[in-house]
């Protein structure tokens, strides 16, 4: 039996499935394409940027994936967070000279 939150949300949640489902009762009833117009999404020029550069980037190394898989099976598996920070840094680093334009 689905909760229902439509006096909040106008959604109803089927706990058998965890997902919502919008009651046609309280869905917007407004058709005008002019309103659908209104609604837009812009990301920022770093938002733009990361996006492009992780285009490029392979999205699975599964090389990688199996080494520390294995590792992690055989309780070796170490975290340099050293690495990690200076890793993170390098990238903030790049980010913030790409928003600048100062390549």
């Amino acid at each position: 039996m689905p909760i229902d939150l439509r006096p909040i949300t106008g959604k109803a949640i089927d706990p058998a499935t965890d997902k919502s489902t919008v009651s046609r009762k309280y869905a917007p009833q407004n058709t005008d394409n002019r309103s659908r117009e209104l609604d837009s999404v812009a990301l920022t020029d770093t938002a733009a940027q990361l996006k492009q550069a992780m285009a490029s980037v392979a999205v699975i190394n599964t090389a990688l994936i199996e080494r520390v898989a294995g590792q992690l099976e055989a309780g070796t598996y170490e975290i340099d967070a050293e690495h990690i920070a200076e890793k993170m840094i390098e990238m903030e680093r790049r980010l913030s000279v790409e928003e600048r334009g100062d390549e």
